[in-house]
């Protein structure tokens, strides 16, 4: 058994990630390093391809695709109880959890990263409610209501990605905006009701490949970054609201935004159900109403 372990999505980087595997495995062996390679093979696969391997005794388990394909590495890794460490290889649709742990490039620079073995240990977060609620773990964020809505369209379309397929989900969602919420936030620091049309939960700083929705966020100080919308917005509010989102400077407007630095947090939806997602991955369509948040202080080693 090799020390490393790769999980591919063969899909991944518009069909080329078979290739790349090969070309990522030969990287490692002009270093010195063996890896054996798994391919997933449908959703939900590397989530298990990787529970195994930490299991099976792997030193570190690398996810090499997009935000999804990380997503299950890392609750596979979280789930089997097994300290190891987990490398990322980016080649998906927008990569905002390498982007976040500054794990850029190209496939080659991420591979040395993960050979020279420098990285640390940050922190992982934890959602419980809608389709999991025995709960799902998530490295970058998890967000309510505009945002999900706006990336589960992103995801739909096949012929383009990154910022381009977010960007075409904005303008289709702003067709017809999403109502308000009626939503209870709770945090340590207290109690929130608020009609909103946004939350976002967030351990690291970008989502949807652009958006700087939490521009403060450090991924290993033990904390989330936790941001709403106070008010309705009506259309031409929403699209102010997303450019300032680009910017990063929307937390500075209290008139519209609140937000808290906390290690949990406990979201309740008193009308209609709320979508959220984890990761760029769904957690509630429109079928959840009670969510619970809590931090792991420095829960997976990452080389970055």
């Amino acid at each position: 058994m090799a020390e490393y372990l790769l999980i591919i999505n063969p899909n991944s980087s518009k069909g080329k990630g078979q290739k790349k595997a090969e070309r990522i495995r030969e990287l490692f062996l002009q270093s010195g390093k063996d890896v054996d390679i798994a391919y997933t093979e449908r959703e939900g696969h590397a989530e298990t391809l990787a529970f195994s391997g930490a299991k099976k005794g792997y030193s570190a388990i690398i996810a090499c695709g997009g935000d999804g394909s990380v997503n299950e590495v890392i609750n596979g890794i979280m789930k089997s109880g097994r300290q190891v460490k987990m490398g990322i290889i980016p080649i998906g649709r927008g990569n905002d959890i390498a982007w976040n742990y500054d794990i850029k490039g190209k496939v080659e620079d991420s591979v040395k990263k993960i050979i020279k073995g420098e990285g640390k240990r940050v922190d992982v977060g934890l959602v419980k409610g809608g389709r999991y609620p025995d709960g799902r773990y998530f490295l970058n964020g998890n967000g309510y209501g505009f945002e999900p809505l706006v990336t589960f369209l992103a995801m739909e379309f096949k012929r383009v990605n990154g910022i381009i397929s977010y960007v075409l989900a904005f303008i289709r969602i702003m067709i017809n905006p999403p109502k308000p919420y009626d939503v209870v936030i709770r945090t340590e620091e207290g109690m929130h009701h608020v009609q909103t049309q946004q939350i976002s939960v967030s351990i690291g700083r970008r989502m949807g490949s652009t958006f700087m929705l939490a521009p403060n966020a450090i991924v290993d100080d033990g904390y989330f970054d936790l941001m709403f919308t106070i008010h309705p917005f009506t259309r031409l509010s929403l699209i102010s609201a997303v450019l300032r989102f680009l910017r990063g400077t929307h937390l500075k407007d209290k008139k519209d935004f609140e937000g808290y630095r906390t290690k949990s947090v406990e979201i309740e939806c008193s009308t209609e159900c709320v979508s959220s997602h984890v990761d760029g991955e769904i957690v509630s369509y429109g079928d959840g109403k009670v969510f619970s948040v809590t931090m792991i202080e420095k829960g997976v080693f990452i080389f970055c």
